[in-house]
């Protein structure tokens, strides 16, 4: 499936994207800033890497050119850089 990759500049902190996955039902938005437009993701799951500063998320896009298109992303927090960074893969097939 080809996908289209975004490069994430910043975005949240590990606790907002625990609140946001505890809290499906206030259908929280976890905004990204990318090196073109921001993103705005709804995210189904979110998986601790090994280093416990990475993370595998998966969801969906709520805004923009990819609304409602699945992805995948690698997403870093580091303690000494004030901006978090990451990869979001977009699947360029809408969830079924």
């Amino acid at each position: 499936m080809p996908t289209t990759r975004l490069t994430i500049v910043d975005g949240p902190p590990k606790p907002e994207l625990r609140w946001a996955l505890a809290n499906p039902d206030k259908d929280p938005h976890i905004h990204f800033q990318t090196e073109g437009d921001p993103i705005d993701v709804h995210l189904d799951r979110m998986e601790e890497l090994a280093d416990g500063t990475s993370f595998g998320l998966i969801g969906h896009v709520v805004s923009g050119s990819h609304k409602g298109k699945s992805f995948k992303a690698v997403y870093y927090l580091t303690e000494h850089d004030e901006q978090q960074r990451g990869a979001i893969d977009i699947l360029d097939a809408r969830p079924t």
